[in-house]
């Protein structure tokens, strides 16, 4: 099963989720860290992140990228997709997503999501170079904030899933699990304290990490408009 956007792409097939067309054709540019096996390619039209969906937790160490089927529109890709599309025409700082693929088998799928290439660096790979200006941390939480205010849900706010560009505009990815919590109350602050412990988590295990207390203020006070 494979739902595109038809002005990008036409009858696309499985081999379009497949790295080996890419890595042979000389377009495959490299990956990305995290669970997900997350890889970029570029063709006449751009740059691309393809990004295939592998299991976290207890659960990942047994099975590691096959969910449970139980029907094309309750799929992983195509909740993401479709949350992506709709995130995308509000306006908001996300990749346009381009394809989602699922493979079935039996009772058990396997899934792609292809969406734009965003140009920029993850917060995490910033903060690994050195410290970050006061600034650009503040436009990370104002970023935050705007989801936040349109009631939108990140499922694993970590500092690997918040972008920044060279312009110090500030984009979010991965919205996997993720939606809106219309009327809901306290998950705000779940993000808030998700990312915070993704940001500790780097600190102890990446020698000179960039991040202290003053740089969670900043953070802060772009969340609270201050």
């Amino acid at each position: 099963h494979i739902l595109y956007e038809a002005g990008r792409f036409k009858d696309p097939t499985p081999s379009l989720f497949s790295h080996t067309p890419w890595h042979d054709a000389g377009q495959l540019l490299g990956g990305a860290p995290g669970r997900g096996t997350t890889v970029f390619l570029r063709d006449e039209q751009g740059e691309m992140a393809l990004r295939h969906y592998r299991r976290g937790g207890l659960i990942g160490k047994w099975v590691s990228d096959c969910y449970l089927w139980l029907g094309q529109t309750h799929s992983r890709p195509w909740r993401e997709y479709k949350l992506l599309a709709t995130l995308y025409a509000m306006g908001l700082p996300v990749p346009r997503p381009l394809a989602a693929h699922c493979e079935r088998s039996a009772l058990c799928y396997r899934a792609d999501l292809l969406t734009e290439r965003l140009p920029g660096q993850t917060l995490e790979a910033a903060l690994a170079r050195g410290p970050l200006p006061h600034e650009q941390l503040h436009a990370v939480g104002a970023c935050i904030r705007q989801f936040h205010r349109a009631e939108v849900y990140h499922a694993d706010l970590n500092a690997r899933n918040i972008l920044l560009n060279a312009a110090g505009e500030v984009s979010l990815l991965d919205f996997d699990q993720s939606g809106f919590r219309h009327g809901r109350q306290g998950w705000q602050q779940q993000n808030l304290a998700r990312l915070r412990r993704s940001l500790e988590k780097f600190r102890r295990l990446q020698p000179g990490f960039a991040f202290n207390e003053a740089d969670w203020q900043a953070i802060l006070s772009g969340y609270n408009g201050d």
